[in-house]
């Protein structure tokens, strides 16, 4: 029901607000109204095991026909040269209709919404303060087994301080500072749900610098704490586990017609339990680029190597949300049907780990897409 919950608070937001939006005295924009429609077939490979799914079931592949509707928005308040107030919302759901397996086909259905509140402040001539809230959560009925991979339904937030400087020599500095909660819903069949619940704690500093070809290079590191109140150490010392996960990376932009972005990270994650430690590096890249007749390309790749420290003989939760150590890659070609709707079809693959630990799937899909933007 939280999930149901959410996602009628998005769409109320996106079905009311553009009542509200039109005057301007009262500073209130809404910046951007998106509806989603989309069919896709999916193909899924992998006989794995994984937690928390009410059948066991035995397949090396499963197939999908997706149809999926959201909406997303955004909302501008006190938009002035000294403060900007942003509300943002997105939402929406999945059914499936699986086929493939031995026992019986399956149809899940995935709720989604997220909400976001960012506030940001001119502080003089030093730069900018901003404040970060966010909510977000997702509900799965009818979860099916491997390799059909669907995360299962939780409930988490985020808040945030950041401060940014202004342009000095073409260099802008920031600092952010920040904590984050999940609690995953465990029904009496899969407790061990339950083990996944966090909290988290950050701290981000980054350095970006203008270059001559209007692009920029951004370095960065981060620090995150990692809590676990329900996975047990076995160590009365020390009895609940707690992660320490260092990352650090460079990422270069350069937006223009031909859009460009290349990304590499690396992340070492230790931990008073010694099961999940690992070391990971991370490539990404972007180009996005008009073709023809008003046709956009859009490539997009991540790569990712993960390698555990201490190998196990039995299968262990990962660090974080699950498949957070994913490599994707996916071609989309977009081009707008009318002034207010536009159209996207786009081709992807997906390698990432289940919720236990070294076991891997892949999944390959096309997907068409209809975004239909009301207020333009």
């Amino acid at each position: 029901m939280r999930w149901r919950t959410t996602l009628a608070g998005v769409l109320a937001c996106a079905f009311f607000l553009p009542m509200t939006a039109a005057p301007a005295e009262a500073q209130v924009v809404l910046e951007d109204l998106v509806f989603t429609g989309g069919a896709s077939v999916e193909g899924y490979q992998g006989n794995l095991p994984a937690a928390a799914v009410t059948a066991i079931d035995s397949t090396e592949f499963a197939a999908a026909a997706v149809g999926e509707f959201g909406v997303r928005g955004r909302v501008g308040f006190l938009a002035n040269e000294s403060q900007r107030l942003r509300f943002s919302f997105d939402g929406g759901l999945r059914q499936f209709a699986a086929g493939g397996f031995e026992l019986q086909d399956y149809a899940p259905r995935e709720w989604v919404g997220a909400a976001d509140l960012n506030y940001e402040r001119r502080v003089s001539d030093f730069g900018f303060v901003t404040l970060r809230g966010n909510v977000r959560g997702r509900e799965v009925h009818d979860r099916p087994p491997m390799p059909l991979f669907l995360q299962p339904g939780y409930w988490g937030g985020r808040a945030g301080v950041g401060v940014e400087t202004r342009p000095l020599r073409g260099t802008v500095l920031d600092l952010e500072a920040g904590g984050e909660w999940a609690k995953y819903g465990a029904p009496s069949f899969a407790q061990r749900l339950l083990l996944l619940n966090r909290d988290l704690r950050s701290l981000e500093l980054g350095v970006t610098r203008s270059l001559d070809d209007d692009s920029s290079l951004r370095g960065y590191t981060i620090l995150d704490r990692v809590h676990y109140p329900r996975q047990r150490t076995f160590d009365e010392r020390d009895p609940f586990r707690r992660d320490r996960t260092y990352r650090g990376g460079l990422l270069w932009t350069r937006p223009a017609e031909v859009y460009g972005q290349v990304g590499i990270e690396g992340a070492v994650n230790r931990s008073n339990s010694r099961r999940p430690e690992y070391d990971a590096l991370s490539i990404r890249a972007v180009l996005s680029a008009p073709l023809w007749r008003d046709v956009d390309l859009t490539l997009f790749g991540l790569l990712t190597a993960k390698r555990y420290v201490q190998p196990t003989e039995f299968a262990r939760l990962i660090p974080g949300e699950e498949a957070d150590n994913a490599s994707i890659a996916y071609a989309a070609l977009s081009r707008p049907l009318a002034a207010n709707l536009d159209a996207t079809m786009r081709l992807g693959w997906t390698r990432a780990e289940t919720d236990l630990g070294e076991h891997y799937y892949q999944r390959v899909g096309l997907t068409l897409l209809l975004n239909y933007r009301p207020n333009r």
